[in-house]
């Protein structure tokens, strides 16, 4: 069930209802059965295979807490079996294709009398939506067991933490000591959470279906002929995905912490103005907040961390990414991509090391025009990256930033696509963006007029029912006809 389907738009409100009108003893049921529903309305086997995963998981965490003698062998029993499953489910196509002709060598030197193919032909297995955001949260469950923390002994608890549809598919990797708090309080109906959970959607499916979906039909003409683009049409696609992967993500998340505020609980935020990042590791503090943290916490610190050797840290950090690049997609470009962010950060800490010790350098950080070329260096860093997070193959990536760097003749519909379109989407975008950040950072002192705007947001119900009003009209008159689904759904 998509959060910008039809179906989602009835299905929501009558969950929030029920919810809100059932004695709190069947709440949490409720929502147990609703999860389920969104899960299994793609593939009835999906509610199957997250049972399955549920249950199992949670007598790993009963049995971690009962045999800590032997806690570790459990433990290391249970990430197998999360990490096998995410293997087989996600990566046995991707390994297979990769391990091919070592297989094949390897039938000849032992004189195997099956004939293999000469090349790989896919299983296609099914992979099951949200399956990599499902085997984090258990992992991180698991290991946070193991080191102390108490495990969750209600089973149906359990269950509704890995299952709770406003997180469900594409996070955030919510933490189960917030959500089982959250659970546990049971709290009476905010109308202010309420209110806030609102405009989140509204924002949220404005972001996705305004901004995100047009730029996409723009972005896709691009990439499904890179052949064909110009220059200029090269670098318009690729800004045009770095643009649209924020908002499609982002817009996915506030739907979902949205949804969540609507039956009283709060789910993490994962973004916080990722392009204002003056250098790669303020990036990773604001973009997919909860998989950073989550890859800095259960892999970048065991494997030492900060604690290490400087070339140590410089090696766990790009290990790091690279697993981070493999998680978001089973194909060597996913890989490339988290080693590029890899080696970018590793850069991006020694220049910044240099630059705090340089007596000169030192004293151009404090100038304004060093954050704003930090931050115009880091988007641009940004715009590579993205050429290989939205490419199919590296080959792919490699013609698209050709084009970018070629004074290459473009084909002419491809050209005037693009350029028809895609200045007007960015426009709106950034108009968009400059707006929400002006209304959420003003203060009386400093932009009284959006100050006085934001504190009229807030006490006025007629401008709120306004705005939506507007937005849901902007939705209706400038939404593609196609429902697309959201970019993170793949993983």
């Amino acid at each position: 069930m998509l959060f910008n389907s039809f179906t989602y738009l009835v299905f929501l409100p009558v969950i929030v209802l029920l919810y809100w009108l059932l004695p709190r003893v069947a709440r949490s049921t409720l929502l147990l059965i609703a999860s389920y529903v969104f899960y299994m309305h793609w593939n009835t086997g999906y509610g199957l295979l997250i049972l399955g995963l549920t249950v199992v998981n949670f007598f790993f965490g009963i049995a971690l807490d009962k045999y800590r003698a032997v806690s570790k062998s459990i433990l290391t029993g249970a990430l197998v079996f999360n990490l096998a499953c995410l293997c087989f489910f996600k990566y046995a196509d991707f390994l297979l294709a990769s391990l091919w002709p070592a297989v094949k060598a390897g039938s000849s030197l032992f004189g195997s009398t099956t004939a293999l193919p000469a090349t790989f032909q896919p299983l296609n297995i099914l992979l099951p939506l949200g399956i990599s955001f499902f085997v984090f949260e258990f992992i991180h469950y698991l290991v946070d067991v193991y080191r102390g923390t108490t495990p969750l002994k209600n089973f149906w608890h359990f269950a509704l933490f890995a299952a709770f549809f406003p997180s469900q598919i594409a996070g955030p990797i919510k933490r189960f000591q917030d959500f089982h708090d959250q659970l546990k309080l049971d709290a009476n109906f905010d109308p202010k959470l309420f209110q806030e959970g609102i405009g989140l959607i509204f924002i949220g499916l404005f972001k996705k279906m305004v901004l995100g979906d047009n730029l996409g039909h723009v972005v896709n003409a691009g990439f499904n002929n890179a052949g064909a683009m110009g220059t200029m049409d090269a670098w318009l696609a690729a800004v045009g995905f770095t643009i649209q992967i924020y908002v499609d993500f982002s817009g996915y998340t506030d739907i979902g912490r949205g949804s969540a505020n609507l039956l009283g609980y709060r789910l993490p935020a994962n973004f916080n103005w990722p392009f204002l990042a003056a250098n790669l590791t303020d990036f990773w503090r604001r973009w997919h907040i909860s998989l950073s943290t989550w890859l800095r916490d259960y892999l970048f610190i065991p494997m030492g961390g900060s604690r290490v050797p400087v070339w140590k840290q410089k090696r766990n950090l790009f290990i790091t990414m690279a697993l981070g690049g493999l998680w978001h997609g089973a194909d060597w470009h996913y890989v490339i991509w988290g080693m590029f962010h890899g080696a970018g950060l590793v850069v991006s800490k020694d220049w910044t090391d240099f630059a705090a010790r340089h007596p000169v350098l030192s004293q151009w950080r404090k100038h304004f025009l060093w954050h704003w070329g930090g931050v115009a260096f880091t988007f641009t860093f940004l715009i590579f990256a993205c050429v290989l997070f939205r490419a199919t193959s590296v080959p792919h990536a490699l013609q698209v930033a050709s084009r970018m760097f070629t004074l290459a003749p473009s084909d002419a519909v491809v050209h005037a696509f693009i350029t028809s379109t895609l200045p007007a989407s960015l426009t709106a975008y950034c108009g968009f963006l400059l707006a929400e950040h002006l209304c959420q950072t003003a203060s009386p002192t400093k932009l009284p007029f959006f100050h006085a705007v934001s504190q009229w947001w807030k006490q006025s119900s007629a401008l709120r029912i306004s705005a939506y009003t507007c937005v849901a009209i902007a939705i209706a008159g400038f939404a593609p006809e196609d429902v697309a689904p959201f970019i993170y759904f793949q993983f």
